[in-house]
């Protein structure tokens, strides 16, 4: 786990952004912990973190990305460190791919596109199911995050089912999720932390936000994130 959550900090320069600080836990009762905002349940294998609606219309590429990610693309937002996230899932006992960079031609790139996404890696990991909670009124209300994003090839919401946990990538010795606030992307892409698994996740134009199934916009949420068991399909 060391290494890991070290390696991006091994090749900063005057020009990186200075790395977070290395995350802190401490258990709040038996076998569940806090990391920063994080809250991790080792029982019912859960993280429970903060975050917020961040679109209420258009076409995206992202599914959670932080405040400094394409927020312009992203249907969610959450100012947890990705690095505090991948801590946690590891924790978890999640294993996601290998954290070496893709071979050659499928390198990270800062703009996910059409030509991009034909040559896109098929991406391994750990199945994992992601859920949003939030208040309507005096109400509380959960649903599968999947209802919140709809399909323009199918006309309806996108199949619920599980995500990948791939674990995003290293290159030139930086934690991609954490250098580009990549949380988890519904086009292939390997620097996120998460990535969507269906028919069209090699599509960037047939993912939208399903308007007439989410709250206001900057409604807080509280997102959730299940590790499956082993034996768990990954796939829809």
């Amino acid at each position: 786990l060391g290494a890991v959550l070290a390696a991006p900090a091994l090749a900063q320069d005057a020009t990186d952004p200075a790395p977070p600080p290395a995350p802190v836990m401490r258990e709040i009762s038996p076998g569940v912990f806090e990391i920063g905002k994080i809250q991790l349940d080792q029982k019912t294998r859960t993280i429970r973190f903060p975050g917020e609606l961040n679109l209420g219309e258009g076409i995206l590429e992202y599914l959670l990305v932080t405040p400094q990610g394409s927020t312009h693309e992203s249907l969610l937002t959450s100012d947890v460190q990705p690095s505090d996230l991948h801590f946690a899932m590891l924790l978890l006992g999640a294993k996601g791919s290998s954290p070496d960079a893709p071979g050659a031609g499928q390198a990270p790139t800062g703009q996910i596109d059409s030509e991009y996404l034909k040559t896109a890696p098929k991406l391994r990991g750990d199945g994992i199911t992601i859920s949003v909670k939030w208040k309507s009124g005096d109400a509380e209300k959960t649903t599968p995050v999947e209802d919140w994003v709809f399909n323009t090839v199918t006309k309806k919401a996108m199949e619920r089912g599980p995500w990948i946990y791939n674990g995003s990538v290293f290159s030139n010795g930086h934690f991609m999720a954490q250098l580009e606030g990549a949380f988890a992307a519904l086009v292939t892409y390997p620097s996120a932390l998460i990535n969507n698994p269906r028919k069209g996740s090699d599509n960037d134009q047939i993912w939208a936000v399903n308007s007439k199934a989410i709250p206001p916009d900057k409604t807080p949420l509280e997102i959730t994130i299940q590790l499956l068991p082993n034996d768990e399909p990954k796939t829809p």
